[in-house]
């Protein structure tokens, strides 16, 4: 009589734990979920505020060597040509502004629409007549790194990269 009690408590235990592992094996069983709430996720991680530009490298082929070289062009760029604050919007407008001219004048805003892919490996900007569309090889909630493609003369491609931070 006494076991029959202790006996039941260690069954009600068992059945408790395998009704918490099941619903464990549910959560964890599609990766695609995973990754379709993870494309979910990044147009929020790209409207939490302002970003401003940290890095700017550019890489190209040498036509001689046919070596692809990696300069960091950050510290010798013009304020007036880095982005000071890029600022993405739910509604899917943004506006960029760059740093101050040469001559002391403040920069003009740039505004325009943006969207993210379906699969969010890309952000594609829009301003007036001008599309341009670049790759998000990073997205988190303190860095943001864009890269952008473009064809040189001897067919090659060049490849600008953009770091923003918070």
């Amino acid at each position: 009589m006494k076991k029959t009690p202790l006996l039941l408590g260690v069954a009600l235990a068992a059945l408790t734990l395998a009704s918490c592992e099941k619903e464990l094996d549910k959560v964890h069983s599609s990766p695609q979920s995973s990754a379709a709430a993870l494309a979910l996720a990044r147009p929020a991680l790209l409207t939490t505020g302002a970003w401003r530009q940290t890095g700017l490298t550019i890489s190209a082929t040498d036509e001689a060597t046919n070596q692809v070289t990696t300069s960091d062009l950050f510290p010798y760029t013009k304020p007036s040509m880095l982005v000071t604050s890029a600022t993405y919007k739910a509604d899917g407008t943004y506006s960029l502004l760059r740093g101050v001219r040469s001559n002391g004048e403040a920069s003009t805003p740039i505004d325009g629409t943006w969207r993210l892919t379906a699969t969010a490996d890309s952000l594609i900007e829009t301003q007036a007549d001008y599309t341009r569309r670049f790759a998000v090889t990073e997205l988190t909630d303190k860095t943001l790194r864009l890269t952008y493609s473009e064809p040189n003369a001897n067919g090659k491609a060049t490849v600008s990269t953009s770091v923003f931070s918070h």
